[in-house]
C-alpha cells in the first residue's frame, strides 16, 4: 500500500473514521506539520487541531509525539521498500537496477514530500520501528550496488559507493521538493549518469 499522500485540509468537517482511518490520518496531518514546521515546534494538540480530534485521540493510537514519528518514518520506508523490490524484480540489468533505484528514491519524495521532509527530520534519533525497515532498505539499495561494481569490488568499496549513491539520491530529492518549480526529469537524469559514469571509473 503507497503512501498516496494528500493534503490535509486545517480545519476538516469531523466524521466518524474507522481505527485505522484515524490513524491514517493522524500520520498524514502530522508528516505534513513535521515537514512544514519542524518536529520541535508541532504539538500533539496542533495534530489534533489540523484534523478535527481532541489529542486524547491521537494518543489512543500513539504512545507520544517520538512514537507517531517513528510509525511515520516507518511508513516511508516501508514505500521505499517495496518500491525497491519491485526495480529489482521488474529488471535484470545491473545498470538498469541501480538507476532505476535512484529514480525510484527521488520519485518517491517527490510524490510524498510531506513524508520525505519528516522522515529525514530527525535522522540521527534512533527509532526502533523505522531503524529495522530503513536497515532493510538500504541493504535493498547495497545490493544493487554490489551487482553494479561487479564480483570484483571489495565490502569497501562496495559501502563507499552506496553512500555515495544514497547521498547523490538524497541531494536531488532535498533540492526538487524544496523548489517544486524546478524541472526535475532533466536533473534527475543527468545526476544518475553522472553518479553512473564515476563507479565505472
Amino acid at each position: 500500500m503507497s503512501l498516496a499522500e494528500t493534503s490535509t485540509p486545517q480545519h476538516p468537517a469531523r466524521r466518524k473514521l474507522s481505527k485505522t482511518g484515524l490513524r491514517e490520518k493522524i500520520m498524514h496531518a502530522a508528516a505534513e506539520l513535521f515537514a512544514a514546521e519542524g518536529y520541535a515546534s508541532v504539538s500533539m494538540r496542533k495534530i489534533g487541531q489540523r484534523i478535527g480530534y481532541t489529542p486524547m485521540s491521537i494518543y489512543l493510537h500513539f504512545k507520544d509525539k517520538d512514537d507517531l514519528l517513528d510509525c511515520v518514518c516507518e511508513r516511508a520506508f516501508a514505500d521505499l521498500y517495496r518500491r525497491h523490490e519491485r526495480v529489482d524484480a521488474e529488471s535484470g540489468d545491473a545498470s538498469e537496477r541501480l538507476k532505476g533505484g535512484m529514480r525510484t528514491f527521488i520519485d518517491f519524495a517527490l510524490q510524498n514530500p510531506s513524508y520525505y521532509r519528516a522522515t529525514f527530520t530527525r535522522s540521527g534519533e534512533v527509532m526502533p520501528r523505522r531503524d529495522l525497515i530503513r536497515q532493510r532498505t538500504v541493504a535493498l539499495k547495497r545490493e544493487q550496488v554490489a551487482a553494479f561494481l561487479g564480483a570484483s569490488a571489495s565490502m569497501d568499496e562496495i559501502e563507499a559507493a552506496t553512500q555515495v549513491v544514497i547521498a547523490a539520491e538524497n541531494g536531488v530529492a532535498t533540492l526538487l521538493t524544496a523548489n517544486p518549480k524546478l524541472e526535475p526529469k532533466k536533473m534527475i537524469e543527468a545526476v544518475i549518469a553522472t553518479v553512473v559514469r564515476g563507479l565505472r571509473g
